[in-house]
């Protein structure tokens, strides 16, 4: 099955900008001049792999038509981990394209990173690249114009890696799109203008904006008067530098990013993991996760993290993207393996203990049960028991049901594979998921 990287043309910008942070004295040149694009970045899941991560140095165009070649789009190299974004887009950078035409992207590549559930321990494989350069051709051409916009790189994993036993050869195949700015706010997606739950470190506080630095990339949000503040702050002058926080966002006709929502999930003390759970204890003491991001931005990541669990530990979900008047519970009698959590601590020293958990959107792949028949408020999703989700969680269905106003981008068929992102829930051994979007995973 696919996994997709989805960079908007603003991210493309980013990436330069990293291949101009990496090199030393011999760092290439960045565009800097152009029209503002971002570059987001998303996966279209491989079932098995549970964490696949991948350094990108460098993204330069190939112009057509009399339309020069681009210099690098990064300032600094970007380290991505896609299995997280499966389903959604993340903007990996801010950069600037010179009007007119192009017809390929050239990516350099490096330190590949997969973790794979084998016989239900996640293990991470010997990974080799077949080269370091990527060479993706544009079909048709893309066009940049003057106002902002987004490039979208696919990432095709199913057909990029190649596991044999614990060691992977990976080959990055990219499907590339792009689009413009939704016409209505309210309308927009994450490959138009949304942008959820993207974390940072606060770098920059300036009456209306702030600054926060990703794992990959600056970004600067405006605020206004709708902005919500949320668990500890209440108005932007709250933020201190260093502040980690979560952030919701719109994007304007203009490019600029308006906050909707700014959550403080510790200060310059704490730290946030996010990961797939591998195993817990009862009464729920521990948990351990099976790495994919943290705040911590370290090269080195374990394969597993433990997390204490105390009696003070905060559980939460956010309802408000399931438009359900009774979510289901999630607590730490309501948990269990193979869901994706983030959880986040006012210290940073091992072994970390969680002063909140959260419920975090995590995408699931399978086929379509006949029975009950499929409609579109939801279906029965069958899952492979070598997925690493199967393998964790021990189930081989789930309950999928729709929330209002889900985005549906394939119509769920009896016997039709189907990848659906939302959260994960669980009731003792029952399993059951309220989605937010389905697609082809393609």
């Amino acid at each position: 099955m696919k996994r997709q990287l989805v960079i908007p043309l603003t991210g493309l910008v980013f990436v330069a900008l990293l291949l101009i942070g990496c090199g030393g004295a011999s760092k290439p040149s960045v565009q800097v001049t152009g029209t503002s694009v971002m570059l987001q970045t998303g996966d279209a899941a491989n079932d098995q792999i549970a964490k696949f991560e991948l350094t990108i140095t460098a993204i330069t165009l190939t112009g057509a038509n009399g339309t020069a070649n681009t210099t690098n789009l990064l300032n600094a190299p970007a380290e991505v981990e896609f299995s997280h974004q499966a389903g959604t887009l993340e903007p990996l950078t801010l950069a600037h394209i010179p009007a007119g035409t192009y017809s390929a992207a050239t990516m350099t590549v490096s330190n590949p990173e997969i973790v794979a559930v084998i016989g239900g321990v996640p293990t991470k494989l010997t990974a080799t690249l077949s080269s370091t350069t990527v060479n993706v051709p544009f079909s048709p051409n893309v066009t940049i114009g003057p106002t902002s916009m987004f490039l979208n790189f696919d990432l095709d994993l199913a057909n990029s890696v190649t596991i044999s036993g614990t060691t992977a050869t990976v080959s990055p195949k990219f499907n590339v799109t792009t689009s413009n700015v939704a016409a209505k706010e309210e309308d927009e997606d994450e490959d138009d203008g949304e942008i959820e739950d993207i974390h940072g470190s606060v770098t920059n506080v300036s009456a209306p904006n702030f600054t926060i630095q990703t794992r990959t990339t600056t970004i600067t949000f405006a605020t206004d008067a709708n902005t919500r503040f949320r668990d500890g702050i209440s108005q932007l002058s709250d933020l201190k530098t260093g502040d980690i926080v979560e952030v919701d966002a719109v994007t304007k006709s203009d490019g600029t990013r308006l906050a909707t929502k700014v959550e403080k999930e510790g200060d310059r003390n704490g730290e946030e993991v996010e990961g797939l759970i591998s195993t817990l204890d009862s009464p729920l003491t521990k948990i351990t996760v099976v790495h994919q991001v943290d705040s911590t931005g370290s090269p080195s990541a374990p394969v597993t993290m433990d997390i204490g669990v105390t009696s003070g530990t905060v559980f939460s979900v956010r309802t408000d993207k399931l438009n359900v008047a009774t979510p289901p519970l999630f607590d730490a009698t309501h948990i269990g393996k193979g869901q994706r959590i983030e959880a986040d601590s006012n210290s940073s020293s091992a072994p970390l203990v969680a002063s909140k958990i959260k419920l975090r959107e995590q995408a699931l792949i399978g086929s379509v049960a006949a029975s009950p028949a499929p409609t579109a408020a939801g279906f029965t999703l069958n899952i492979s028991p070598t997925s690493a989700f199967g393998t964790l969680s021990g189930v081989t269905t789930v309950p999928v049901t729709f929330a209002s106003g889900a985005t549906l981008k394939t119509t769920p068929v009896a016997g039709a594979t189907i990848r659906v992102r939302g959260l994960v829930f669980v009731n003792g051994t029952a399993y059951s998921m309220i989605a937010v979007r389905d697609d082809d995973n393609h």
